[in-house]
């Protein structure tokens, strides 16, 4: 399944990176995303997370929410790197 769920997350970068024009996301689980130096701004972040819903939905035909009070108040949040974020989406679509 974690491979499926990344195949969606690296089909949602990809159309990031196409709306952007460039490679501003590494399809790469150690890609960083937010947090440290070396993470993308805000608005590239939002457009990810709104990417991989439709992915998700489209996929899977399943509606998630990825970013709300329970992802932000996660010890470890979920959003640090491409890989953490593929894990994290995997929880929430086995909850659906």
């Amino acid at each position: 399944m974690r491979d499926d769920i990344l195949s969606l997350v690296y089909a949602a970068i990809d159309d990031v990176n196409a709306q952007a024009g460039e490679t501003v996301i590494e399809k790469n689980p150690e890609a960083a995303l937010l947090g440290g130096d070396k993470g993308v701004d805000s608005l590239t972040f939002v457009n990810l997370v709104v990417a991989i819903e439709e992915q998700v939905q489209s996929a899977l035909k399943k509606s998630i929410v990825l970013v709300d009070e329970d992802s932000m108040a996660l010890q470890e949040h979920p959003f640090r790197t491409v890989g953490t974020l593929a894990d994290y989406v995997g929880k929430v679509v086995e909850k659906q």
